[in-house]
């Protein structure tokens, strides 16, 4: 079973903001990292993302206690200019998943977990939406 997962911003953002179709299979994902059932890791890009949209909607101090609170759960994997490197020679349309798929790979992530699954097409880690990750831990 997968055992490290890279999670996209908008997947925190679905809870962090109660988007809704998308919270309840987002908000599992995330409980699935935090009861260890899977190791959950973040870039320092979704955290930048997910401090940008929540200090909008609310404010500062409340992006930071969310960042925190997911932080207890979720890792930060590290970036670097090999990273950086490669993601601009890389065939991903989107140079921000670029950065992410690399990430992942150079972490030893076995998945990716994002809405934004079209933006993943020249991947090759397994890469899945919330609802069907959920789905491979219910079956």
């Amino acid at each position: 079973m997968i055992k490290k997962a890279l999670i996209d911003s908008d997947v925190i953002l679905d809870i962090a903001l109660a988007r809704s179709p998308f919270l309840e299979n987002s908000r599992l994902v995330l409980a699935l990292a935090e009861t260890i059932r899977v190791l959950g890791f973040v870039t320092p890009i979704c955290i930048a993302n997910v401090h940008y949209f929540l200090r909008k909607a609310a404010d500062d101090a409340k992006a930071r206690f969310f960042l925190s609170r997911i932080l207890t759960y979720l890792t930060v994997i590290p970036m670097d200019h090999q990273i950086v490197v490669e993601s601009l020679q890389s065939g991903f349309s989107d140079f921000e998943d670029a950065l992410q798929y690399g990430a992942a790979v150079r972490n030893g992530c076995d998945s990716i977990i994002t809405r934004n699954t079209g933006d993943y097409k020249t991947s090759k880690l397994p890469v899945y939406t919330p609802d069907e990750f959920v789905r491979l831990y219910r079956s």
